[in-house]
C-alpha cells in the first residue's frame, strides 16, 4: 500500500515539475515581448506612470480573487509586501533603464540575473548548489555574454540601471522561492501587483510632470493604440505572467528557475527581430549556449537543490 502511494506521489511530482517548467518558459516568452514594447512606449509615456497604469490594470484583473486574502495572516501579508517591494524596485530600474538604452541590450543585461541568483544563494544563504546547476548557470551566462558583448555599442546609464534591476530581481526570485510553498499563489500575486502599482503612482506624482501627462501630452499618451498595449502589459504581461511564474516557482527551485529565465533575452531578440533587428551569428551562438544550460538544468533529482538546505 505504501509503495503505491509513493508511486502516485512521484508521478504527481513529476507532472508538477513538467507543468512548472512549461509555465516558466511561457512566462519568459511573455517577458521577452515586453522589452521592445516598453522601449517604444516609454518614449511617450513617463516610465513610473506607465508602470502605475500597467499594474493598476493587473490589480483590477485580480479583483475577483480578493476573497483569498481573508485567510492571510500578518506574516503572509508581510511576505507579500516585501516581495512586492523587491519586485517594484527591480522593475522600476529596468523600466527607466529600457527607456535609456535599446530593447536588445536591456534584454541581454537582464539575462545576467541567471548568475546572480546562485551567487547570492551561496553567499547570503549558505546554500549548497549542485555542480550540475553551476555548470548550467555557466553555459547560460556564456550565452548571455555572447549576446551582450558581441559588437554592441558601449554601455550607457540605461545599461547600468538594468544591471541594478538584476540585483533586485535576483533577491526577489530567491525570496519567492523561500516563501511560495507557505502562501497562496494568487493571494501573494494580488499583493505584489498592488504594491508595485502603488509605489509607481507615488513616484510618478512626486517626480513626473503631471501637467504634461494630463495636459499637453494627454493626446499622445491616451491613444487607443497605447491603451491597447497597456492592456496587454497589464493583463498578460502582469497578471497572467505573475501567476504562471509563481506557480512555476512553487515546483521549480530558484536556481533552476533562473536558468529557464535566461531564455528571456532569446525571446526578446526574437520579438526585436520581428520589429527591426537582424539575426546574426552572435545571436545564434548565444542561443545555443543558453539552450544547453536549460537542458542541463532540467533534472528531477536536482529539483530539491534550493534554499532549505542551508549550511
Amino acid at each position: 500500500m505504501n509503495t503505491k502511494i509513493e508511486k502516485i506521489e512521484n508521478i504527481s511530482n513529476s507532472k508538477q515539475l513538467k507543468i512548472g517548467t512549461i509555465l516558466l518558459v511561457l512566462t519568459t516568452i511573455i517577458w521577452g515581448s515586453t522589452f521592445i514594447i516598453t522601449n517604444i512606449l516609454t518614449q511617450i509615456v513617463p516610465p513610473m506612470f506607465y508602470m502605475g497604469i500597467r499594474y493598476l490594470i493587473g490589480f483590477i484583473a485580480f479583483i475577483p480573487f480578493l476573497g483569498r486574502l481573508k485567510k492571510f495572516t500578518k506574516k503572509q501579508f508581510k511576505i507579500g509586501f516585501i516581495a512586492g517591494t523587491l519586485c517594484w524596485a527591480s522593475f522600476a530600474f529596468q523600466t527607466v533603464g529600457i527607456q535609456l538604452t535599446t530593447a536588445t541590450k536591456s534584454a541581454f543585461i537582464t539575462g545576467l540575473t541567471v548568475i546572480m541568483i546562485p551567487i547570492f544563494l551561496a553567499f547570503f544563504y549558505k546554500t549548497k548548489v549542485s555542480k550540475k546547476i553551476w555548470i548550467s548557470a555557466f553555459f547560460a551566462l556564456a550565452g548571455v555574454s555572447v549576446f551582450s558583448f558581441g559588437g554592441l555599442e558601449k554601455p550607457s546609464i540605461g545599461d547600468l540601471l538594468v544591471l541594478i534591476y538584476g540585483v533586485f530581481y535576483a533577491l526577489y526570485v530567491i525570496y519567492l522561492g523561500i516563501h511560495l510553498k507557505e502562501i497562496d499563489t494568487i493571494g501573494i500575486s494580488i499583493i505584489i501587483v498592488f504594491v508595485i502599482g502603488f509605489f509607481s503612482f507615488v513616484l510618478s506624482f512626486i517626480f513626473e510632470d503631471l501637467h504634461y501627462i494630463f495636459g499637453e501630452g494627454a493626446s499622445s499618451i491616451f491613444t487607443y493604440q497605447n491603451l491597447g498595449i497597456m492592456l496587454y502589459m497589464g493583463l498578460i504581461a502582469t497578471t497572467i505572467s505573475n501567476l504562471t511564474q509563481n506557480y512555476g516557482q512553487t515546483h521549480i527551485s530558484s536556481t533552476k528557475s533562473a536558468i529557464i529565465f535566461s531564455l528571456e533575452p532569446l525571446f526578446a531578440t526574437f520579438f526585436a527581430v520581428l520589429g527591426k533587428e537582424s539575426l546574426s551569428n552572435q545571436i545564434i551562438i548565444g542561443a545555443i549556449l543558453i539552450f544547453i544550460g536549460i537542458l542541463l538544468s532540467i533534472d528531477k533529482k536536482a529539483n530539491s537543490d534550493f534554499i532549505l538546505d542551508k549550511r
